[in-house]
């Protein structure tokens, strides 16, 4: 590639922006400042599930009985694609399907975003979500994603989260088991539950082996789940 012309972006170290970044190095170690996704979609979508889930906690939605969603987000979530899908990365770089994806089935994973492109619940779901900017959370990203929901409900009653951030980020992390649990969620339909306990369990001890030559040898059981 390097030969048919192509070149990366410049280096951040050579930009007046990273300035406050390298001064700190050997102090302040951001790779620590890396989030987790709990859903299988763009980040900027996350804080829009969370707000769901939070209005969830408090009342019963029968996904049939909704009338209409608005999202109030920051321009960069609001700029994200709003069309049906034809396509996995469609789908997760999207903000209306994972959305009416949860609403729908009460989860955003593999299973959506790669088998239910075209399904009928998901799109009319879809149909019903509207987007509103909010300047208040524009001006907390890109330090924080935020977004709050406001669900209108068939019979005239409206909900409303709070303003919620996009969890997983480092200061607002996920527990040690949610994360286990994601774990388990993404790997076990592939590789079946013992093949994907054993990968757990060896990669929480890992830094006993003596060698990664121990763990790769092993791996050559499992590889006819992969």
């Amino acid at each position: 590639m390097a030969k048919a012309g192509y070149t990366g972006i410049p280096s951040l170290f050579t930009t007046e922006e990273a300035v406050g970044l390298t001064d700190d190095l050997g102090k302040k170690y951001r790779v620590n400042e890396l989030y987790y996704k709990p859903h299988a979609c763009c980040r900027w979508a996350q804080p829009t599930i969370e707000a769901i889930k939070e209005i969830q906690s408090r009342h019963i939605l029968i996904s049939q009985n909704i009338k209409k969603i608005v999202i109030h987000t920051f321009t960069e979530a609001a700029a994200l694609s709003k069309d049906y899908p034809e396509t996995t990365e469609e789908a997760q770089y999207n903000l209306y399907f994972p959305v009416a994806a949860f609403l729908s089935y009460g989860e955003v994973g593999p299973k959506q975003v790669l088998g239910q492109l075209d399904d009928p619940i998901i799109l009319g779901m879809m149909n019903k979500i509207s987007v509103v900017i909010d300047q208040q959370l524009n001006e907390a990203f890109p330090e924080k994603a935020l977004s709050r929901v406001q669900i209108i409900m068939q019979d005239g009653n409206t909900y409303q989260s709070s303003i919620i951030q996009a969890r997983g980020d480092y200061d607002f992390p996920l527990k040690a088991e949610e994360k286990k649990e994601k774990f388990f969620w993404l790997t076990t339909p592939l590789l079946g539950k013992e093949s994907a306990k054993w990968i757990f369990e060896t990669i929480q001890n890992i830094e006993y082996m003596k060698s990664i030559r121990e763990f790769m040898p092993a791996m050559e059981t499992h590889k006819k789940t992969f």
